[in-house]
């Protein structure tokens, strides 16, 4: 699931990357911004991520979750400038 998130994140052309140390996905807008980790509720099937409010969104919609976090990557980096 996280690697189907990771390859939707990618096609909206955000910085992705998968970790080694613990299953999740991270994502920026660019090198210049901060990371956002998303996980994945595997007991509930969500994709879980922290910015602001704790968002989540249906793991069997990994194209829905990139979009949402995208928006939220970019906001957050328009934010920063």
């Amino acid at each position: 699931m996280l690697a189907a998130l990771c390859r939707e994140l990618a096609l909206l052309g955000l910085d992705v990357g998968m970790s080694d140390a613990k299953p999740a996905v991270s994502v920026r807008q660019s090198r210049r911004n901060p990371r956002l980790w998303i996980s994945i509720d595997v007991c509930d099937g969500f994709f879980e991520w922290c910015r602001r409010d704790g968002s989540r969104h249906a793991a069997d919609d990994p194209a829905g979750a990139a979009r949402r976090i995208a928006t939220e990557v970019r906001r957050a980096a328009a934010d920063r400038e």
